[in-house]
Parts: C-alpha cells; structure tokens; sequence
C-alpha cells in the first residue's frame, strides 16, 4: 500500500470519527413539544417519549414542560410501559401539583398499577398498589368525573384479591386440609363480603361443616346463599346440596 494511500486511510478514520462523535444539534423547546404531539397522536409511543424527554430535560423554563411531563408520561402508558408511566405521572404530581394534568396524572397511576395486575394465583402487589391509588385519587378529587371509573376498578381489585383468597382455601379444601381452609375461608368473608366471591366461600363453609358432622351450621350458610346471592349458577349447586343433605338425613 502506497503512502498516499494510507494517508487517505487516516484521513477518513479520523473524519468518521469526528462525524460519529458530533452531538445531536440541540432544536428548540417548541420543536420538541410539536413533534412529541405528532408522534403521540400517531401512536408513535416510543419517538414522543423521546421528544417530550428531550423538552423536560433541556428546557424546564419552557410554557410547555408542564405538559410535556404529563404526554411523557402518557407516551409510556401508551407503549404499555406501566412501570415508567407511573413513574412519570408521580413526578408530575411531585413537582407541579397545581398543573391542570395533576388530577389525570393520579387516577393514571392507579391505572398503570392496575394493567400491571397478574393472575389471582400470583402475587397480587400491583393489585394493592392500584387499590390504594385509586383510593387515594377519590379521596383527593371527590367531585372528578373519573372517581366513578376509579370506583369501578376498586370494586374489580377487591374481587381480585377475594379471588386469590378463595382459590387459595379451596386448594387447601381439595387437598384434605379443612381446618386451613377454614381459616382462609373464614378470611374471605370477614374482609371481602362485599365481593362475588362471599357466597361462593359460604357455599364451600357449607360442605366443610357439613363434612364435619355440623349439617345445621352447613345449612345455615347455604340458606344464606340461596337467599341472597345473584348467581344462579351457585344456587342451582347449592340447592342440589341442600336436597342430597336432606335425602341422606331420610
């Protein structure tokens, strides 16, 4: 190789170089802010963030920060990314508590916290978390339009926590082990009577007691079923176990 050549070589390493290590030009806070809107309305969830970031990082004395904060957390949600949506929505109510999104941004935290919510069977920390964001949100916002959605979603956080209970007693009731199903059962209805999953705990009390010799105790919880739950299904079985109890006893 000539010595033209490899200069030539040396001269276009270094100016690669140069090139990849120039930073980004810096564009305006306006010109973030229009494009994280575009982006946003397009679904484009990744870019907005990356916009509506670039804006709060670089530009906090913007007219737009404020709610560049509350779309770069609307951009997270918006791919799905609970943990950093929640993240985002907080610290908007961290450091502009008076913003107009301040309301939104809360009841959205419960929201995150709730899509992130497993099975029954599994661990139920998100479930927690949401129920005490929406809580919270109701008690700070009473006369909000979306405390009727909040109430929806601690009614469906508290059947999910029912449910993990239940499913947790019945195993145990599946598996020989009446005197732990009781007590998770007994669990069920003390904290969770509010729930669907009340009068199915009653109807499975019934055949615990009733598998203990306790008929009078196991048709009093049936009774209660037949009597007050709206699940015709449950009734349907819990009448057939009231007529085999009584044909046994013949």
């Amino acid at each position: 190789m000539s010595i033209y050549h490899i200069f030539v070589l040396i001269a276009t390493t270094f100016y690669l170089g140069a090139c990849a290590s120039t930073p980004e030009k810096l564009q305006g806070a306006d010109y973030y802010f229009d494009e994280g809107q575009k982006a946003l309305e397009k679904k484009r969830c990744i870019e907005a963030s990356e916009h509506f970031q670039r804006l709060v990082s670089n530009f906090p004395g913007s007219q737009h920060v404020t709610e560049a904060q509350y779309n770069l957390a609307e951009s997270f949600y918006c791919g799905h990314d609970y943990v950093n949506a929640a993240f985002e929505y907080q610290r908007l109510i961290d450091i502009y508590p008076a913003s107009q999104w301040a309301d939104q941004a809360q009841f959205k935290i419960g929201e995150s916290y709730y899509n992130q919510a497993r099975r029954a069977e599994l661990d139920q920390k998100e479930t927690f978390e949401a129920l005490t964001a929406f809580r919270n949100f109701i008690e700070d916002n009473p006369s909000s339009p979306l405390v009727a959605t909040a109430r929806e979603r601690i009614v469906e956080c508290r059947n999910r926590l029912a449910k993990k209970l239940f499913k947790s007693a019945y195993l145990y009731q599946r598996q020989g082990y009446p005197e732990a199903a009781l007590i998770s059962f007994q669990d069920v209805l003390r904290d969770y009577s509010d729930t669907i999953w009340y009068y199915h705990t009653l109807f499975h009390l019934g055949e615990i007691e009733q598998a203990s010799g306790n008929t009078d105790k196991a048709v009093q919880h049936w009774k209660e079923v037949l009597q007050d739950s709206g699940d015709e299904d449950l009734k349907k079985d819990t009448q057939k176990a009231i007529s085999q109890l009584s044909k046994s006893a013949d």
